[in-house]
């Protein structure tokens, strides 16, 4: 036993060990309960005589309730459990699919405990036929075991793939291949037992955010206003007079708010030294261009509309000028 592998184990909540009375229900589950950390590791194949895991402490929720406060307490459970247990080789973390990038994300910008995160989840919960929760969970603990990824910070496996939190996004609501990374593709890909990695996996840790982070009750308002045809400036007025210190454009391809939201924005921008950055309903690179560069809008680079808004987060907690925002989202987005 002392041979196996040691992984600390975090099950957050989400469909990997939810439970449905009917074994063919994949769509509306977890009435009958969930499994716990030694239940997921004895039903899911005899896992735990593959791994020798540590529970980490921490109360589930489902997906669409992470946010700060969780991502905070993972964090610090995670800390809490390493300091008692220092042979850990890594932790694997288990979340809802829905919020999944998003707490992958933000626990990849302050990461900073020397062994690897590796996140996951499944479409179909645990007790369906043909669910894909007990592989991927599988796969998470062999990468947090594999040396090739030691203190590489945070990936998410699932599907057989490994991805950079940076890049991956949910694009289907039922199917097993839902996650993508449409900008680098994945990291890796596993064959039954075998990662092959296709480029190294770098750390996305800000330093200065490392201790900073921690002493906050919560992070600054950011809100994000999604861009459509004939959009007047209704959701933008109820985000500032809720106090929003920045707002993430989801604009029309690549990154383009309606004429009448720029306006609205410049004037909150100039006025209340409000931060607005520019991201597209499209994947890919949202460039510098004339138009946003106009209105004082800095482009979000390579990031979605919700990581864009996390980054934000962290970089108006720490009083960061214009200049180091956008140089921040470049470094994130590099690479």
């Amino acid at each position: 036993m002392t041979d196996l592998p040691h992984i600390g184990l975090v099950i957050s909540g989400g469909t990997l060990t939810a439970l449905a009375d009917d074994p063919f229900e994949i769509c509306d589950y977890g009435q009958a309960g969930s499994y716990t950390v030694p239940e997921v590791m004895r039903q899911f194949g005899h896992l735990d005589q593959r791994f020798r895991v540590t529970e980490v402490p921490f109360d589930p929720v489902p997906s669409f309730d992470m946010g700060f406060a969780k991502w905070r307490d993972i964090y610090r459970s995670c800390r809490v459990t390493l300091a008692q247990n220092p042979d850990i080789e890594g932790f694997v973390l288990t979340h809802g699919t829905g919020a999944v990038a998003e707490t992958a994300f933000f626990l990849s910008l302050v990461w900073d405990l020397g062994v690897p995160l590796v996140v996951t989840g499944a479409q179909r919960p645990a007790s369906a036929q043909g669910s894909d929760g007990p592989m991927n969970l599988f796969h998470a603990l062999k990468a947090a075991a594999d040396p090739r990824i030691s203190g590489s910070g945070v990936v998410v496996a699932i599907n057989a793939e490994l991805h950079d939190p940076r890049d991956v996004s949910k694009f289907d609501n039922a199917a097993l291949d839902s996650f993508r990374s449409p900008w680098r593709g994945p990291l890796g890909r596993f064959t039954g037992n075998t990662l092959d990695l296709f480029r190294p996996i770098v750390s996305h840790l800000i330093p200065t955010a490392s201790e900073a982070w921690q002493k906050l009750s919560d992070l600054p308002r950011v809100d994000i206003l999604f861009c459509h045809s004939d959009g007047d400036t209704t959701a933008l007025e109820a985000f500032f007079a809720a106090g929003a210190r920045g707002i993430v454009i989801a604009g029309f391809a690549p990154g383009y708010a309606t004429s009448v939201q720029a306006q609205a924005l410049e004037h909150w921008s100039k006025t209340k030294g409000g931060i607005v950055i520019a991201t597209s309903h499209a994947s890919g690179r949202v460039p510098e261009n004339s138009r946003n560069q106009s209105h004082g809008f800095m482009s979000a680079a390579c990031l979605s509309p919700a990581k864009a808004r996390i980054l934000l987060q962290l970089c108006v907690s720490q009083q960061k000028s214009s200049k180091e925002i956008s140089e921040l989202f470049d470094r994130v987005s590099a690479g």
